[in-house]
């Protein structure tokens, strides 16, 4: 089985930032994603496309299945509220 979690490395512990269903003394095998959060000017720095995928590394995975599906058609209805098209 494969989970995606987010966690915290501090005092030598990986810390889950979600809840996880794991047994005590569980043994799983880690892959780590480093990210490096963005501070300051660097957002300004990097091109739109890095800045966009680092900002929805952050969105959980089951967010992503609630978008809706026209939102590139239906960009005013969602944005401004207004009747849709189609």
């Amino acid at each position: 089985m494969t989970q995606h979690l987010r966690a915290i490395y501090e005092d030598g512990v990986f810390r889950p930032l979600e809840p996880i269903c794991l047994k005590d003394h569980q043994e799983v095998t880690l892959v780590l994603e480093i990210t490096e959060s963005l501070q300051g000017n660097e957002a300004e720095s990097l091109p739109i496309w890095e800045f966009a995928a680092e900002l929805a590394r952050d969105v959980p995975v089951e967010e992503w299945s609630n978008l809706p599906s026209d939102g590139a058609t239906e960009l005013d209805h969602y944005l401004y509220g207004s009747k849709k098209t189609r």
